[in-house]
């Protein structure tokens, strides 16, 4: 529900806010160029994909329309002369925290795929891909229907500052609470339960026929537990001040926390190489190719020529070898 009016107010950001928004700006055109360049060396490098791709693709695809609406937010805030209207006001006060909040849900459906994958000993992508497909339709649907719930029932309230952008105000403590524990803490709390039950059945497996496959499962949640760690510092303070709509923090608080959220969406071009093997393959690949270009490349490969001459040569010693015996 919109509370304010917006005929008597311009829709420009204050000089304070607007000089603070220079920061942010700087960091989304960094973001932008890195996942532009990931999303170019995925096609450059023809990469294969499949199902399992899907919630990896999800969770990066916010990114990109998170960096998107940050520009748009921008152009539009930056006139001062423009208007204030009632879309660009609910497009700015919804736009990032549902994306924010949607890409926490890909990332727990990610994880637990692996807890099944580990635990279970299943490729749950094969064996259930319809349940996927749903699944990864099913989870925006979900945050949006309880987005439109709140706000047509007034529990959810959009609220202009003079001179600010756009914000969620709520009606209530126990909206507040909802929010933060299932919108916020629930994808968390499934997320490490999922890692901590596969770390323990990695512990417990000590067959040597699966020793290698072992390696590689501890290896996949040890470096998923990096990023969700990196992840959760830089995201968390921004989405859970959010919910819990708290407005004794200081405009100054305030604006590192954002910092670091802007941050995560543009770092994530990098980050997701840990996160899955498509995205590692393709910084891998460009890598590589840099170092070729560059003439650094330490990998000296013996042509198949080379190859055959020292066969050949090998095999005359040895004949010469019999002979003199």
């Amino acid at each position: 529900m919109l509370v304010n009016s917006f005929t008597n107010y311009t829709i420009g950001w204050s000089s304070t806010v607007l000089s603070q928004n220079y920061t942010l700006l700087s960091i989304v055109l960094f973001g932008i160029f890195l996942h532009s360049f990931l999303w170019s060396q995925l096609f450059y490098h023809k990469i294969k994909y499949d199902l399992s791709f899907i919630f990896p693709v999800g969770y990066i695809s916010t990114d990109v329309f998170l960096l998107c609406a940050y520009l748009v937010q921008y152009s539009i805030r930056s006139r001062a002369t423009t208007p204030t209207s009632y879309i660009s006001c609910y497009f700015e006060a919804y736009f990032i925290i549902y994306f924010n909040t949607l890409e926490s849900f890909y990332l727990t459906a990610l994880n637990a795929c692996r807890y099944w994958q580990i635990v279970r000993n299943q490729n749950i992508y094969n064996r259930h891909p319809h349940f996927i497909l749903f699944i990864c339709a099913i989870i925006p649907l979900f945050i949006l229907i309880n987005m439109i719930v709140q706000d047509q029932m007034s529990w959810c309230n959009v609220i202009e500052n003079v001179g600010e952008s756009c914000s969620i105000t709520y009606s209530s403590i126990p909206i507040r609470i909802w929010n933060v524990a299932l919108m916020f803490a629930l994808p968390i709390i499934i997320s490490l339960i999922a890692s901590i039950r596969c770390v323990l059945h990695i512990k417990q497996t000590h067959s040597q026929q699966v020793l290698s496959r072992r390696n590689h499962h501890r290896q996949l949640i040890y470096r998923f537990s990096i990023f969700y760690t990196v992840w959760i510092i830089l995201w968390g303070p921004f989405v859970l001040l959010t919910y819990l709509d708290m407005k004794t923090i200081s405009d100054q608080i305030d604006f590192i926390i954002s910092i670091g959220s802007t941050l995560e969406v543009a770092i994530d071009g990098i980050l997701v190489s840990a996160l899955d093997k498509h995205f590692e393959m393709a910084w891998k690949k460009t890598y590589e190719s840099i170092l070729l270009k560059l003439g650094l490349n330490g990998k000296k490969k013996v042509s198949p020529i080379h190859q055959l001459t020292l066969v050949m040569h090998d095999k005359m010693d040895s004949k010469n070898n019999i002979m003199n015996k």
